[in-house]
């Protein structure tokens, strides 16, 4: 609803001041950054009521905080899941059937600055939605089924938020792994920092293409991929290894 208001306000934004529609793609990323921002003291005061009369898991459970390690470890490992999900999608090559959204994507990402989308899409965008599809959904989810189908179902429910089949995809693996995490360290940190770490490095790897591939460019993602897998199979060591 907050983003359908903020859309609005700039397509007459734009009319008033004569820029034109053309413009939305131009101005979409910080109406996103606008909306994220004036979502998060609400879910926030949400969370809170959800706390004073929820069941067991929203009663407080999640409040751990996490140490150094561990915060290093959640951002690692959402820099991780992120360019290997993307390297999933590539191979199974489902980009090809929706070629309409790599368009959409160069045109709203094209006229950004690095800085403006590392704070909105990195920082902004990963606290308003994890407030909401894991602080909110996720915890609602937990007091009525197991945990198995809570994870699924908040992923499906994060998956289908992005609004197009190939980030639907992208987002439930990303979201069933942010749920799982939430879950095991009882933290809502836990899923902010890998979704900040996600986004940063999707931004990141998103500024290397713009470059143009280069042999060495390949060889250094290489051996980025390589140091990723290690840290995925030691996050699923270290989780079985905990109570």
């Amino acid at each position: 609803m907050i983003g359908a208001v903020v859309s609005q306000a700039l397509i007459l934004f734009l009319m008033l001041t004569g820029r034109g529609l053309g413009q939305v793609s131009r101005y979409s990323l910080a109406a996103t950054g606008v909306t994220g921002l004036l979502t998060v003291p609400i879910a926030v005061w949400l969370m809170r009521s959800d706390e004073k009369q929820g069941g067991f898991y929203r009663r407080g459970r999640f409040g751990r905080r996490l140490g150094p390690g561990e915060v290093v470890w959640m951002l690692l490992l959402g820099m991780s899941v992120c360019h290997l999900a993307n390297m999933l999608l590539s191979i199974l090559q489902i980009a090809r059937l929706f070629p309409g959204y790599g368009e959409l994507s160069e045109r709203v990402f094209s006229d950004q600055d690095v800085l403006s989308m590392l704070f909105w899409v990195g920082l902004v965008a990963p606290i308003a939605e994890e407030l909401i599809f894991r602080g909110l959904v996720f915890r609602r989810l937990l007091d009525d089924m197991r945990v198995g189908w809570a994870i699924g179902l908040s992923a499906f429910f994060f998956g289908i938020y992005h609004g197009n089949v190939l980030q639907f995809l992208y987002a439930g693996i990303l979201g069933a792994c942010f749920a799982y995490c939430y879950y095991r360290l009882e933290s809502l940190w836990a899923p902010v920092l890998l979704h900040i770490g996600a986004n940063c490095w999707s931004v990141a790897l998103t500024q290397l293409a713009s470059g143009g591939a280069t042999p060495e460019l390949g060889y250094v993602l290489l051996l980025v991929m390589g140091v990723e897998v290690v840290i995925v199979v030691f996050s699923i060591v270290a989780f079985c290894k905990r109570s």
